[in-house]
């Protein structure tokens, strides 16, 4: 299957760039706990998260425009919809599962 990247427009393509900011924080955040301790950690985990919550608000908004630019084409461009919002429905889903844990 070849997918033709000639009519994507920035932001489907801000979509994939969304997730690939998102993993990149949550591995930095990972990997930064081995230098607890030492500066690296005391500038790298509040900067991870940072970026992190940062792509998870570019990832609502951009599925906001999304939604708001195809509204008569929703049903064909439902992928790059749902692509952008992952971030998102992560942390939602997270939020409501750890709510649902504590009452």
């Amino acid at each position: 299957m070849k997918i033709n990247t000639g009519n994507i427009n920035w932001e489907k393509k801000s979509g994939i760039l969304i997730i690939v900011i998102c993993l990149s924080a949550m591995l930095i955040r990972h990997f930064i706990e081995y230098y607890r301790g030492t500066w690296i950690y005391q500038y790298g985990a509040p900067l991870s998260l940072l970026v992190f919550y940062g792509g998870v608000l570019w990832s609502f908004i951009n599925t906001f425009l999304l939604i708001s630019k195809y509204k008569t084409e929703l049903r064909k461009n439902l992928i790059w919809i749902i692509l952008s919002a992952i971030p998102f429905l992560y942390i939602s889903i997270m939020m409501i599962i750890a709510m649902n844990k504590t009452i």
